[in-house]
């Protein structure tokens, strides 16, 4: 399986998932146009793209995904909550609105869903399984549960949010009300909570980790890093890579 993030952060969200013989989007938050320049990057274009697959239905997740839908033929899933709370929701007729599935699979690639803790109708993260490789996306959750330990733990591949550096949000230009929120249970993880979580849900079989969805004013790549490795520090060794996705261009292509 190979992976990663065409852009991730406060202002766009787009991952790119292939396995064997095909190939699926989590989130749209770009445009048609940089997707398929992105996609050039990784040697695949739009028609080799069999699905998208949408984790919420916030702005940044979803922006370009009427353009790419329309554009390039390609299916949008997404849980019917979700879907009921899509801003283009009544641009699609019913028998085109594709609802997830537990146990649902694109040829080689499985997949499966956990609820995440955010201000988001139906918000989930996302397992992918091909043979015995699993990636975990675990992106807009407040808090890691008991669930989403159970369900990633020892993932080969983890693509966790490092949203924050709590110092630099409080100080921010943010008002108070916007603070309380991304600090809250339904909001974002620190970079501190990330690498908390990571001490758990790293494994002996995890080869990846990739921080994504910084944000643009009350985080940076290097904060992230350093907060997240700090944490991580606490391990008796780190088994992993350990990245930061990029807020404006893809990731270098991972391959598990």
């Amino acid at each position: 399986m190979k992976f990663t993030t065409l852009l991730s952060g406060s202002t766009g969200n787009c991952f790119f998932i292939g396995g064997a013989s095909t190939n699926i989007l989590i989130d749209a938050g770009c445009s048609a146009t940089y997707l398929q320049k992105a996609l050039a990057m990784m040697h695949c274009s739009p028609d080799q793209i069999s699905a998208i697959l949408i984790t919420h239905e916030h702005s940044d997740h979803i922006s370009g995904a009427v353009r790419i839908s329309r554009k390039f033929g390609i299916p949008i899933y997404a849980s019917p909550m979700t879907w009921e709370n899509l801003p283009f929701c009544e641009d699609f007729l019913p028998e085109e609105r594709h609802i997830f599935e537990y146990g649902m699979t694109f040829a080689e690639l499985s997949l499966d869903f956990f609820r995440l803790s955010h201000d988001a109708c139906q918000p989930v993260g996302i397992i992918v399984k091909e043979k015995e490789q699993k990636l975990a996306i675990i992106t807009d959750t407040g808090r890691i549960t008991p669930s989403i330990y159970k369900k990633v733990s020892g993932a080969d591949a983890i693509l966790i949010e490092a949203n924050y550096n709590s110092q630099m949000l409080w100080q921010g230009p943010y008002p108070y009300y916007l603070k309380k929120r991304i600090l809250g249970d339904r909001g974002h993880l620190s970079n501190q909570q990330a690498g908390v979580a990571l001490r758990q849900l790293i494994g002996a079989n995890t080869k990846y980790v990739v921080l994504t969805h910084l944000s643009q004013n009350n985080n940076t790549p290097e904060t992230a890093y350093r907060e997240v490795m700090a944490e991580l520090a606490h391990l008796p060794e780190i088994p992993c890579q350990v990245s930061v996705a990029p807020r404006m261009k893809p990731h270098p292509l991972l391959v598990i």
